[in-house]
């Protein structure tokens, strides 16, 4: 049994264990979870990192404990949030797929955004956006961070709560996976003339031009990925990349 004083430590490797669990399949929506004793014996941990752990998997909405009922599976899409995207990055097929939900969602999002920006935008704002505009970086993951940040900014500058709420939680999501999304990404030169393009819009207060500007420039992110996938799904090797940090490997069946 592990010491006491790593506990913390342990019920997040364990929470990440049984999470890994859970997407791979093996617990589906509905099914109990084994019975805290057993479950914790079979681990090699005492009930109180248990029972953490299962804290964690229920805040992100994969469990529910239930006194009397034990600890039952959810259906994550019908309760859990952004947060949980990074951690279903786990196979090239599953990637694929979510890889494109979540472009396509940055391309809805991102031209609405901009559209709504350029109405309402102060002149301090535009002034920020100018600022992270004028960067010069270096190298794929760098530019795809200036990227993300442009764009949580315009979400600001919208002066809708919720539109900035769901893009920091996209621009987190993302950024835990820069070592995958960076290869997607256009090139910084296109990036930065993209930011140029979305600021004349907004100084000139012309919604339909910022959202045409984002429209295209999340568009040639979209075609960009296709043409990597040309060259086989193994892009989306979840062991590429140092950014990415999706579910630990799966211990094998007997464990749980």
């Amino acid at each position: 049994m592990w010491k006491p004083k790593e506990h913390p430590r342990i019920a997040e490797e364990i929470a990440r264990r049984l999470q890994g669990e859970i997407l791979a399949g093996r617990y589906h929506a509905g099914d109990k979870l084994p019975p805290e004793r057993r479950l914790a014996e079979t681990l090699g941990i005492n009930r109180a990192t248990l029972r953490e752990a299962l804290k964690q998997l229920e805040h992100i909405g994969l469990v529910r404990s239930r006194q009397g009922d034990g600890t039952r599976v959810l259906d994550f899409l019908q309760t859990a949030g952004l947060d949980l995207l990074r951690y279903l990055f786990g196979s090239v097929e599953s990637g694929l797929t979510l890889l494109g939900d979540v472009l396509e969602f940055r391309q809805i999002i991102g031209r609405e955004v901009a559209r709504l920006a350029a109405a309402r935008a102060r002149p301090d704002q535009i002034e920020r956006l100018a600022a992270i505009a004028a960067r010069a970086p270096e190298g794929g993951e760098a530019s795809l961070q200036q990227d993300l940040d442009f764009y949580a900014e315009l979400g600001r500058a919208t002066g809708n709560t919720v539109f900035a709420l769901l893009l920091n939680s996209v621009r987190a999501t993302v950024r835990s996976l820069s070592g995958l999304f960076a290869d997607f990404n256009p090139r910084p030169e296109l990036v930065r003339q993209h930011h140029q393009e979305v600021l004349a819009a907004l100084r000139a207060g012309d919604g339909t031009a910022a959202a045409g500007a984002a429209e295209r420039h999340l568009q040639r992110g979209k075609e960009h990925l296709l043409e990597k996938l040309a060259s086989g799904p193994e892009v989306l090797a979840p062991d590429r990349g140092s950014g990415h940090t999706g579910p630990a490997p799966t211990p094998p069946k007997e464990v749980l």
